[in-house]
């Protein structure tokens, strides 16, 4: 087919789809079925030569545009859950210590979770876990990581302050630029790291949790460390208690899409949300129940065979259907032993390689 459409007229001869009906059967089955970066560049192209309604371009043209931007989750960083446990009070509204953590099921759910993102083409790297540090396979919470940078993060948790030292220590290993907030910020400037910030997927803007575990003030040192400008990177006040850092409120989606439940942010961040992303198609909104159930704390990438996959711990019917619909392979993982503490897939994970 590739061949061919150096010249059209030998693909039209050489193609069995010869009608509008043909092309428009096609572009639905696209819509169910847009995984493959080859498929829905053929595809655009056989639409292109053969529809009379220019329209019928719009869904695959779209998904050819949006995997080619992606450049969220190709290479991330993990903890394994050797000490994990749950020992702390109160550090989130989900935390059950009187609820004793099966390790060994623990590490079965993490390891599965690292094999669904090894299965699909993500590079992970691995961070060793500290004895006496029991969340620290909540790596999200490490550092907000961009262009070969790494800005430690400084807990507004105080039992998680140690985990610092040895997250800054890993990220110089790796060759990364560091900085630790604790240093260059100011006293109470806490910010929970990669938890609060959250970019789309092709890094053109960025989003700012605060208002729970991180201080609004911790803002400027953010955006001059990275060199942002103020205009890409939005401020969104969380006002919730069970929607405690920013990825368990809002997710970039592989597509372009974005994943956020209106119920956590207060009236002007949600405003400065839509006008971010430009377009409310481009918006999925969650109930407060999908949310409750960890539904945003997902990770979307591209996988290794051109696929738009979105790893959670849950779909409700409504959402999975939503996602499949736009092209989403929606991967469910079973992760009950980690929602103990209040976390779950994105809390395990940092995206390592964001480069604009």
């Amino acid at each position: 087919l590739i061949h061919d459409l150096d010249d059209p007229h030998v693909f039209r001869r050489n193609c069995s789809f010869s009608s509008t009906s043909d092309t428009t059967r096609l572009c639905d089955l696209n819509r169910k079925n847009m995984t493959s970066p080859g498929f829905t560049f053929v595809l655009y192209y056989i639409t292109q030569l053969l529809s009379d309604d220019m329209s019928a371009l719009n869904g695959a043209k779209a998904a050819t545009t949006a995997l080619s931007k992606c450049k969220i989750y190709k290479r991330i960083m993990m903890v394994p859950p050797k000490y994990f446990d749950v020992i702390h009070k109160d550090l989130n509204v989900f935390m059950k210590c009187d609820q004793p953590v099966d390790k060994v099921k623990a590490t079965s759910q993490w390891e599965a979770l690292r094999d669904i993102f090894n299965s699909h083409g993500l590079q992970t790297d691995i961070c060793p876990p500290v004895p006496g540090l029991v969340d620290m396979v909540f790596s999200a919470n490490s550092a907000i990581v961009l262009n070969n940078k790494a800005l430690i993060a400084k807990m507004a948790a105080e039992p998680r302050r140690a985990e610092s030292e040895h997250f800054a220590r890993w990220f110089a290993e790796q060759g990364f630029e560091v900085a630790e907030l604790e240093k260059i910020g100011k006293p109470n400037q806490f910010c929970e790291g990669n938890a609060e910030f959250s970019p789309t997927h092709d890094l053109t803007r960025f989003f700012f949790g605060f208002g729970q575990r991180t201080a609004e003030s911790a803002y400027e040192p953010v955006l001059d460390f990275f060199s942002l400008d103020k205009k890409d990177v939005f401020k969104v006040r969380l006002i919730d208690e069970n929607f405690y850092h920013l990825d368990v409120s809002m997710a970039p989606l592989s597509l372009g899409h974005v994943l956020f439940n209106p119920g956590a942010f207060d009236d002007a961040s949600v405003r400065n949300i839509y006008e971010a992303l430009g377009s409310r198609d481009m918006v999925i909104e969650l109930t407060r129940e999908e949310s409750l159930h960890f539904s945003c704390n997902c990770v979307s990438f591209i996988s290794d065979k051109g696929e738009a996959v979105v790893v959670a711990p849950h779909f409700s019917d409504r959402l999975k259907n939503i996602l499949q619909e736009l092209g989403y392979k929606c991967v469910a993982v079973e992760y009950d032993q980690f929602l103990l503490s209040g976390g779950a897939v994105r809390c395990s994970v940092v995206d390592i390689a964001q480069q604009q």
